[in-house]
């Protein structure tokens, strides 16, 4: 079922990226000859509309646009709307228009999904989220949703914390000691009861603390999950959808660079890089998609943004190659650029093949090998 699933989303965020194409294509007057769902050989033609022909392919997965002097003509031709001829702002718009598709269902699917989990913002305190079952901490009664704002150490006057790496020091420096522990009232939000309560409790040493707690036997905090009015909310869910977004296109290039990198620098390709085997394996063994709706739409924005920033590259044979030959083409004549260009698709083509084999493989003997 994680396979299917998979392969369901991916294959959806590949139509909606052709689509982008496609109706780029339409409003620039630039002809398109199939619409095709799948990959070939083709099984049969669906329906004919605008000039264009949609077909179901054999290869079920994903899709493509087969637009109308994509390849250009060798001498002069005078037949309209051919993607040679297009202006060069329109060619550009074409190749784009897929990835800004993906980009903004991303940035659609994270308002979603922010608008009904709430938006998460950073707790500056450190605020207790679980206490640990038989920890020091249980013993004494402190309170989870409670800010710890104090330590006192039996040789030392009353300390103020204000956030979880001062609180973790004062602890490291006093294992196996009985301190004084003080924190606020209930917390809702970054709202607190404004008490103060004071507990005497002992700090465990590394040596009797179980691998899974720490001294005190408390668990942190980082985040809460703000909820705006709801004329509010989507607005807000849709500004912090963007930066999102944004954050995770700039993390996406950083991760390609260095894989790159790695291959031409160290001829290596590091553990941490999975291709759909490692990515579903992952998900299963997470619950990805037992999660529910919003949990597999996050996981969908996430590999939507994924591939409109790959695509926007400016690696042949990707679109962002493409678009960036084109532009050459204001500065060098075609026939001097089409030569580079056909040999650098050629080449790009080779090297990304490789590369989905080698994490492939990579990912089959990790996930079987075991």
């Amino acid at each position: 079922m994680s396979i299917i699933l998979f392969i369901l989303i991916l294959s959806f965020l590949v139509i909606i990226h052709e689509l982008g194409h496609y109706f780029a294509a339409l409003w620039s007057k630039v002809k398109v000859d199939e619409f095709g769902i799948g990959y070939p050989p083709k099984a049969f033609r669906l329906f004919r509309w605008k000039g264009t022909d949609f077909t179901v392919n054999w290869i079920p997965f994903g899709g493509f646009v087969r637009l109308q002097g994509e390849e250009g003509v060798k001498g002069e031709s005078k037949i309209s709307g051919q993607f040679y001829q297009a202006p060069t702002l329109k060619k550009l718009l074409i190749l784009l228009a897929g990835a800004s598709v993906n980009f903004i269902f991303g940035i659609i699917a994270f308002t979603i999904v922010f608008s009904n989990v709430g938006i998460p913002e950073i707790i500056p305190e450190a605020r207790i989220g679980q206490i640990s079952a038989g920890s020091p901490a249980e013993e004494v009664g402190i309170k989870p949703n409670t800010n710890i704002t104090g330590f006192q150490s039996l040789d030392q006057e009353k300390i103020d914390i204000s956030n979880t790496s001062d609180l973790v020091k004062q602890i490291s420096a006093h294992k196996g000691e009985t301190v004084k522990i003080f924190t606020s009232g209930h917390c809702e939000n970054f709202s607190c009861e404004e008490i103060e309560k004071e507990y005497e409790v002992y700090l465990r040493p590394v040596d009797s603390t179980p691998e899974d707690q720490g001294s005190l036997g408390v668990v942190f905090d980082q985040v809460v999950y703000r909820f705006y009015p709801p004329l509010e909310m989507p607005f807000q869910s849709a500004k912090f959808g963007i930066q999102q977004a944004m954050h995770l296109g700039v993390q996406i290039v950083q991760a390609f660079s260095q894989i790159v990198q790695d291959i031409f620098l160290h001829a290596k390709i590091t553990g941490d890089v999975a291709g759909p085997v490692g990515i579903i394996d992952q998900a299963e063994k997470i619950g990805l998609f037992d999660e529910g709706f919003i949990t597999i739409l996050s996981f969908a924005g996430m590999l939507s943004i994924n591939l409109a920033v790959m695509n926007v590259l400016p690696f042949p044979p990707l679109d962002g190659g493409r678009a960036l030959f084109v532009v050459l083409e204001l500065i060098f004549k075609k026939k001097r650029t089409e030569k580079i260009e056909y040999y650098l698709n050629y080449g790009g083509y080779i090297f990304l093949l490789s590369l989905i084999v080698i994490v492939t493989i990579k990912d089959v003997l990790r996930v079987f090998g075991k």
